[in-house]
């Protein structure tokens, strides 16, 4: 039939592995459970790498936009912009400030750090 010593030892790996992707789902759902649920009203400090490519010029919206996991589609539907408007937004067009408190609110920022780098 088998080595039964190699059996058990599969059998363990498979339990093992079972155990470790069990973590990581749950570490995934807790990292998208903040995002689905807009943060409960308070924002989240931005990384430090963040803030660095917003200050070497990148821009805003696109970099945080990313860093959350959220395609432009759902950032439209977040915010009610359009998402060909939030990619012109990302290319550099200029944009008032209805659009950056929305998108703010969606992105879970600050206002302030739309408006210094619009």
């Amino acid at each position: 039939m088998g080595d039964p010593k190699l059996i058990y030892y599969l059998e363990i790996r498979v339990l093992d592995l079972e155990r470790k992707v069990e973590v990581l789902e749950k570490q995934l759902e807790t990292s998208l459970s903040g995002r689905r649920s807009g943060m409960a009203g308070s924002t989240a400090p931005l990384p430090a790498a963040l803030l660095k490519r917003i200050g070497d010029g990148e821009n805003t919206v696109r970099v945080v936009r990313q860093f959350r996991l959220m395609t432009q589609r759902e950032l439209g539907e977040r915010s009610g912009i359009r998402p060909n408007h939030i990619s012109a937004i990302e290319r550099g067009m200029s944009y008032g400030l209805k659009s950056a408190k929305r998108l703010a609110e969606a992105l879970d920022i600050t206002i302030d750090v739309l408006l210094d780098r619009s």
